[in-house]
């Protein structure tokens, strides 16, 4: 039975919720694919998505881009969906860098603690999971990078280059055109770094509210899991 068939012999968002907590089971089960690092394969939701648009695309809008501008948007409602059937935080981590593999081609996960910034989770970056937990990188990175405090603010252009960029560079394997940075605090002690780039080239187009809501989201839903409370 394929994905849509178990879809109509549900109903609700109980059979949504369902159908994400058997993929989060599956994948679990079977070992996920470790040089993703991504812990839900959102394949499905993306197709449905799609499907979703070309209806609202049918209705006249289609005819107001061009194919190489298009792009898939992801309803918050859908994001808020998936975070709540995430049951570990590290399921919080390999939505939010799937959702975010469906805008921006390469995506890495740093978890920030005392000032260090961890390896937590990529999509798109081909990193082998030993060589993502290894990475080790001081909070002043950071700025180097970016020029900027991010205390809260995202950036979103081409990188600075100093001594401890290229060191990041050296792990993901060359310097891109330009980067996506969004901070979020998970609790007063954590806070996760989402950054993304397309590598040679530029960002695609994206609408940056909805990727900060992705992680901001992603940050909340990590916080009651780590004070072990729920939705």
């Amino acid at each position: 039975m394929d994905w849509e068939e178990k879809t109509k012999s549900r109903s609700g968002q109980e059979s949504y919720d369902d159908l994400v907590k058997d993929e989060i089971s599956f994948s679990k089960a079977t070992g996920y694919d470790k040089e993703m690092t991504a812990v839900v394969p959102l394949a499905q939701l993306a197709r449905r998505e799609e499907e979703r648009l070309k209806r609202i695309e049918s209705q006249g809008r289609a005819d107001q881009e061009a194919p190489e501008e298009k792009q898939r948007v992801i309803p918050v409602g859908e994001i808020i969906d998936v975070l709540r059937a995430a049951r570990s935080v590290e399921e919080v981590a390999g939505v939010l860098v799937e959702m975010v593999a469906n805008l921006v081609p390469r995506v890495l996960l740093l978890w920030e603690k005392n000032d260090v910034l961890y390896g937590f989770a990529s999509r798109g970056m081909g990193l082998e999971e030993v060589k993502l937990l290894t990475i080790e990188l001081p909070r002043e990175i950071l700025r180097d990078l970016t020029c900027l405090n991010l205390d809260l603010d995202s950036f979103r252009g081409p990188p600075r280059m100093t001594d401890m960029v290229k060191r990041l560079y050296e792990i993901l394997g060359g310097k891109p055109k330009e980067v996506l940075v969004v901070p979020v605090y998970v609790t007063p002690e954590d806070r996760w770094i989402l950054y993304g780039d397309n590598f040679n080239d530029a960002l695609p187009a994206f609408e940056l509210r909805l990727v900060e809501v992705i992680v901001s989201r992603a940050g909340a839903r990590a916080d009651l899991l780590m004070d072990g409370k729920t939705w």
